[in-house]
């Protein structure tokens, strides 16, 4: 046996802080928008999501390189929407939290990172918790897929499916995309509410990142609006402004006849998919233009006409999705404390009950 044979198989990760996303040095291509530089760099300067401090980490592996962003977090408007859909009767954190990286981005984890790269993330994280004096590192809305790559590398103190993102297949053309309906009915009411909106004046509007701009304040009014109807106002005109500059950010604007907004998604056209990502419906003419059908029919439109092979509709509106027969894509997030807090457990806990709970009554409604 050779020496060489006989060396362990060690790798070592090299990490160093950074106090910008722009100092660190060149990535690749990010797997989604949601893991891009100019997303980090919108949590750096967001009011909406209180953000206290952003701190961002480079890894290198041999010749892979990898970022993560984390945020100290006062209050986070999303994870108390949470709290309000598991119905729970308290805040779940006393403090401040770090994420990693913010609750708002629909993806998280570190997708193509090895279990050394992930150990490494999370020690690094859990460790600038405890300096920075707060209860937790929240490393948010990993998917199904690095799960387990997670749990290997750090095994989390407790687990909270906070959300499920939604998936589907667009085919060639809208006809091929409601084929995959569960219910011919559903596929019926999908075309005939997009041809009443249609015929009531309504017109589709494209705006990519820059052109977004004059829209904004409407735009952010009616999603404020259209959030608040579950719980709090989820986005203000500080996020919306700097996600136009996100790779492949664009509105899909339901504009009527009047010329007046009656409601839009904020999307992403990136890689094989368009990601839905924000809706805003005025919802004093939503039931007569059945606004948010017809955009959804309009996405699957876009989708196809761009070559995009997947129609991400994110999170929430459960029941809606699961009678499009989407595919649900469970989030977790993975909380590692830093120091032992067993009713924070517990809270964590009834959090992740209280959530899966209104999930499946959303399910057995469609």
């Amino acid at each position: 046996m050779t020496l060489m044979a006989l060396r362990p198989n060690f790798r070592s990760v090299k990490s160093s802080w950074h106090s910008t996303v722009a100092a660190l040095p060149a990535e690749r291509r990010p797997a989604t928008p949601f893991h891009s530089r100019e997303w980090a760099a919108v949590w750096q300067t967001v009011r909406t999501e209180q953000v206290r401090g952003h701190h961002h980490l480079f890894l290198q592996d041999g010749p892979r390189q990898h970022r993560m962003s984390f945020y100290q977090v006062n209050d986070s408007p999303l994870w108390r929407a949470g709290e309000g859909d598991a119905r729970v009767t308290r805040p779940t954190f006393e403090a401040e939290v770090l994420y990693g990286p913010s609750v708002y981005s629909e993806y998280g984890g570190l997708p193509g990172a090895t279990v050394p790269v992930l150990a490494e993330a999370a020690d690094r994280g859990r460790a600038l918790a405890r300096d920075l004096g707060t209860e937790a590192l929240v490393i948010a809305n990993i998917p199904p897929a690095e799960r387990t790559l997670w749990r290997e590398a750090r095994t989390p103190d407790a687990e909270v499916v906070l959300a499920w993102a939604h998936r589907a297949r667009v085919g060639t053309c809208v006809d091929e995309f409601i084929a995959g309906f569960p219910s011919s009915q559903t596929g019926r009411t999908f075309r005939e509410q997009h041809r009443q909106g249609t015929d009531a004046g309504l017109t589709l509007k494209i705006a990519r990142g820059p052109e977004l701009q004059p829209h904004l304040a409407e735009f952010t009014a009616q999603a404020r609006a259209t959030s608040e109807l579950h719980g709090p106002a989820l986005y203000g005109t500080d996020m919306f402004t700097s996600l136009t500059r996100v790779p492949g950010a664009l509105a899909l604007l339901a504009e009527h006849g009047d010329g007046t907004l009656a409601g839009g998604f904020l999307c992403f056209r990136y890689g094989s998919a368009l990601y839905v990502w924000a809706t805003a419906i005025d919802r004093s003419r939503k039931d007569a233009l059945h606004t948010y059908d017809w955009l959804m029919y309009e996405s699957v439109r876009y989708a196809v006409a761009t070559g995009a092979t997947v129609l991400d509709t994110g999170r929430g509106n459960y029941a809606y999705k699961a009678r499009l027969g989407m595919l649900p894509v469970a989030l977790t997030s993975a909380v590692y404390l830093t120091r032992p807090n067993p009713h924070l457990i517990s809270r964590l806990g009834a959090l992740h009950t209280g959530l899966n709970q209104h999930v499946l009554r959303a399910w057995n409604k469609a």
